[in-house]
């Protein structure tokens, strides 16, 4: 979606993927530090693969893409992204959890849309 709105306006893209360390690590809190440093490395590897598939796949919209793998909290480091890059739109996919899953979890959408100074495009 991002794409074919970027390419139907003439903007470009910024895809981002970010790694959220902190509940890598507290998911691992009887592990080793040097297992959660591996698990993480994996988690950016995955991160990096994510970013790759993206640029395949989008290697001929005539968009211009701009890929990053950041680490920390997802929705702060989105909106943060966001600002330095000036958007003037951020689009983001939403999982559509609900109910019990939807409050353990959180939910970055939501955080992204209720923190944000941009409008937000949510995309399920």
């Amino acid at each position: 979606m991002a794409v074919k709105l970027a390419k139907e306006q003439g903007a470009r893209c910024t895809v981002c993927t970010v790694v959220d360390v902190v509940r890598a690590a507290a998911s691992m809190t009887f592990a080793t530090g040097d297992i959660v440093s591996e698990w993480i490395a994996t988690l950016n590897k995955d991160a990096r693969q994510i970013e790759s598939d993206a640029i395949a796949k989008y290697a001929d919209s005539g968009v211009t893409i701009e890929t990053k793998v950041l680490e920390g909290y997802p929705s702060s480091a989105l909106l943060e992204v966001a600002k330095n890059e000036k958007a003037d739109l951020i689009v983001m996919g939403s999982h559509g959890r609900t109910g019990l899953k939807r409050i353990w979890l959180g939910s970055v959408a939501e955080s992204v849309v209720h923190e944000a100074t941009i409008p937000v495009l949510i995309v399920r």
